[in-house]
């Protein structure tokens, strides 16, 4: 995309012109409207493309009290989309030509005092668009020494798992016990591969014991166990 037919102000032109004639559409409506006169299928596809200095398309701002991590940070553009209703923090991959094994995340690591003794659900809304790979949220309860007590990032569930190729918004929740040897909740969303995913909505809340659990906890064997591989876990890696 050329500076001369930014989308963004080719929207909002748009959008003046049909006030004019007292057509009210919204910015969101305008956007993608001019993603199809520029040949995209739609505005995500739009703004997964890159300009033509190879520089990413639009600025990502990181939200207030979120960091980025991941073992290739670098290789992808994380924040706030101003372009999505709602504006929802986002990952895109840099490079989209095919899979890769690197990912991103942005998260948040919080005091875990409040909920230590309790099973808490957290609740988020996730959505994708041409991602290989894999699009989630996940959420570890550490100790006080780093050690991982509880985790869970939806990667072996069979159902209402990861996303990924291009789904709308969905909901998503891991349900986990704190222990009372907790110290940290950490906990954020993460694109895997290639493509771009969208997050909106965490949120945290006490639940009773019928709500099952999402994942196992960690920790180590009482006694060796399964030596000759003869059992199978429902699990699948």
């Amino acid at each position: 995309m050329t500076a001369s037919r930014d989308p963004k102000v080719m929207a909002k032109a748009l959008r003046g012109a049909l006030a004019a004639r007292d057509i009210t559409l919204t910015h969101s409506d305008c956007l993608e409207l001019v993603a199809r006169q520029l040949g995209y299928a739609d505005w995500n596809t739009a703004v997964a493309d890159q300009s033509s200095d190879g520089k990413p398309f639009g600025p990502f701002q990181l939200p207030m009290g979120w960091t980025v991590s991941g073992t290739d940070a670098s290789g992808y553009k994380v924040g706030i989309d101003p372009d999505k209703l709602g504006e929802p923090a986002t990952i895109r991959s840099l490079d989209d030509k095919g899979p890769h094994n690197g990912f991103a995340t942005l998260m948040q690591s919080t005091d875990a005092a409040k909920y230590v003794g309790y099973r808490i659900m957290m609740n988020v809304e996730l959505s994708c668009a041409h991602v290989l790979g894999a699009a989630t949220i996940w959420l570890r309860i550490d100790d006080r020494n780093g050690g991982t007590l509880r985790f869970d990032n939806m990667e072996t569930r069979a159902d209402d798992g990861v996303l990924s190729g291009t789904q709308d918004w969905v909901r998503r929740s891991i349900v986990l016990e704190v222990p009372e040897t907790a110290d940290s909740l950490n906990y954020g969303f993460y694109l895997r591969g290639s493509g771009q995913c969208w997050s909106r909505g965490f949120s945290f809340r006490q639940v009773d014991d019928s709500v099952p659990v999402t994942s196992e906890k960690r920790g180590k064997l009482k006694e060796p166990v399964n030596l000759d591989f003869a059992r199978v876990s429902s699990m699948a890696q």
